[in-house]
């Protein structure tokens, strides 16, 4: 979601891009859609708890935190000016809303065919104009209402989250430049916003199992999806850029600390993926969401700090053209694949087979449509938004 090599101000553009992260961005979007689309390819178990699932919006978060305070710290370090500030801002929207508003009007009109053609498939919410209207402003992440949060273009909700992490960012880093100065201070910053997650996730385990609330609702659907729940995971990206780009991780000069710490990230995120889900007590299902929502931030900081810092055993792999193409295009796979999923889900529901044979092709098409949307639509988008509404 968020994008290397997208300059604000010229501190910003003159900041080299991390291909390594740019690359890693398309595992992400790859583990989301695998997690989608498995419902019709069947990857065997613990196949698919390795390389697929909703974590993947997890490291997005964090990737999020750490670009953005590599790319933007010079310019808010000494406080936020409303110029630099609204350049940030222009950037950050041409970046990612030109598509999202495009695959928020494409799945729209999917929903209607869908309508017409099958009368109350699409299953329009009660209030379908106001929840629409709120996707449309990106601010379903604050709507506690299924129908507003996930109806439509349901990955959306990251965007929307996404955005107002993008509206505190330059506040935030402004706030540590302020504040934290020494290597231990940001680590303090870092258990804080554990600290916090874990209270926060407290709440929401008070609410729903001592207070009555509807525990698919507010504990797997409106807390799970807003930026309180996810704060701490950008957090932890600005700490892990802060304390990589503020010199308080020497070591990592040494090819071997990187790699070292590049494969405890990994193996880390791989344990976790493979780590049977418990569903069967409430002590479980509490341990469940607190790993998903919060531990992942841990080891996806460790991967994205090694990797950054210079490189590694994967460079060759991370920085290959293909590669960083293919991480160039991984936002426009993340936010168009609900409609090719939907669409699946449509034909299955007209009675027509779907085959794992297809699935898979469906996907190989989302990836050849995502490419020709960056180029085409995504890229001149961005331009002319950079041009039309950046300052001097």
């Amino acid at each position: 979601m968020t994008a290397p090599g997208d300059p604000a101000g010229q501190a910003a553009a003159d900041k080299p891009v991390l291909l390594e992260l740019t690359t890693l961005r398309f595992a992400a979007a790859v583990a989301v859609l695998l997690g989608h689309f498995n419902h019709y390819i069947g990857l065997p178990i613990l196949l698919g708890r390795a390389i697929s699932g909703g974590w993947g919006v997890s490291f997005f978060f964090v990737l999020s935190g750490f670009i953005l305070c590599y790319r933007y710290w010079d310019d808010f370090a000494g406080g936020v000016r409303g110029g630099a500030y609204r350049n940030y801002f222009v950037a950050r929207v041409a970046r990612v809303y030109p598509s999202y508003v495009m695959a928020l009007v494409l799945i729209t009109m999917l929903y209607v065919v869908m309508d017409l053609s099958r009368p109350g498939f699409a299953g329009f919410p009660p209030n379908p104009v106001t929840s629409w209207l709120a996707n449309l402003l990106a601010l379903q992440t604050f709507a506690p209402s299924y129908e507003t949060q996930q109806f439509w273009n349901a990955p959306g909700w990251s965007i929307s989250t996404e955005f107002a992490f993008y509206a505190l960012c330059p506040f935030i880093l402004a706030a540590i430049a302020r504040g934290c100065r020494t290597g231990r201070s940001l680590a303090i910053v870092f258990l804080a916003s554990l600290a916090f997650g874990i209270v926060a996730h407290g709440v929401v385990l008070y609410l729903v199992r001592i207070r009555g609330w509807d525990e698919g609702h507010w504990q797997y659907l409106v807390s799970a999806r807003n930026i309180v729940w996810r704060l701490p995971q950008f957090i932890t990206g600005i700490v892990f850029a802060r304390l990589l780009m503020g010199g308080h991780l020497p070591w990592l000069a040494k090819a071997g600390a990187r790699n070292a710490l590049l494969l405890a990230g990994l193996v880390g995120v791989l344990v976790m993926n493979v780590a049977p889900v418990p569903t069967e007590t409430r002590f479980d299902a509490a341990l469940r969401q607190l790993r998903v929502d919060f531990l992942y931030m841990i080891p996806f900081g460790l991967v994205v700090v090694a990797a950054a810092a210079g490189r590694t055993f994967a460079s060759p792999v991370l920085r290959h053209p293909a590669g960083v193409f293919l991480g160039e295009i991984s936002y426009a796979v993340y936010i168009y694949h609900w409609i090719a999923w939907m669409m699946l889900a449509f034909a299955a529901r007209l009675g027509t087979p779907v085959t794992p044979l297809a699935a898979w092709g469906t996907m190989a098409a989302v990836l050849a449509a995502s490419a020709l949307s960056y180029l085409a639509f995504e890229r001149p988008a961005r331009a002319w938004i950079r041009r039309r509404f950046s300052g001097p």
